[in-house]
């Protein structure tokens, strides 16, 4: 006489095979969640950036010299907007980081520096952009805009974490590089 049934190996492992999978499907709902919060993130960071080379350029229309100053430096400025910094953190101040960089034309001495900087270092102070030299005029002037943020612990964009804030931390090509970055050429309109 044959009885029908499960042993109990067989019903061991199909309970293992079950836990298998589960993990398996877990294991790829995190995954996504990670890389959604992500992909939030370097929407709104670009947003950030985009916001920035808007008032770039509406500063510079009927103006004889193109700037890119912004009293106070332009991470202050975009802090300071309704609308503030996007990408949703504790301290969006420390935790979210704009850098607003040119890049240099020849190489860079002061006297031809349309960063108003000696080479290599394009990077404006605090974000904030130098004056021209005495009798140079550049127009159009190429800029760029990065957001750098923080992220599950880890650094996006050339950007340094003190464990505080975030600061700019060039590798050597004068910009600084996101996967947030804008690049524009700003010019008098008028």
């Amino acid at each position: 006489m044959t009885r029908a049934g499960m042993t109990m190996v067989e019903l061991l492992l199909s309970v293992a095979l079950l836990a298998v999978a589960m993990a398996a499907l877990v294991g790829g709902y995190l995954g996504q969640q990670t890389l959604n919060e992500h992909t939030r993130n370097l929407t709104l960071a670009v947003q950030d950036a985009e916001r920035v080379i808007e008032q770039l350029r509406d500063n510079n229309s009927r103006c004889t010299t193109p700037t890119a100053q912004m009293p106070g430096g332009w991470d202050a400025w975009l802090n300071g907007q309704p609308l503030g910094k996007s990408i949703p953190n504790v301290n969006k101040n420390a935790n979210e980081r704009i850098v607003v960089t040119c890049q240099d034309q020849d190489g860079g001495s002061l006297s031809t520096d349309y960063c108003g900087r000696n080479a290599p270092n394009p990077q404006v102070a605090a974000e904030e952009w130098v004056s021209q030299a005495a009798g140079t005029v550049f127009n159009p002037i190429r800029v760029t805009v990065a957001v750098c943020w923080r992220h599950r612990g880890r650094t996006i964009g050339e950007c340094a974490w003190d464990g505080a804030s975030l600061t700019p931390s060039d590798t050597g090509n004068g910009v600084i590089e996101s996967p947030a970055l804008l690049a524009t050429l700003v010019t008098c309109r008028g």
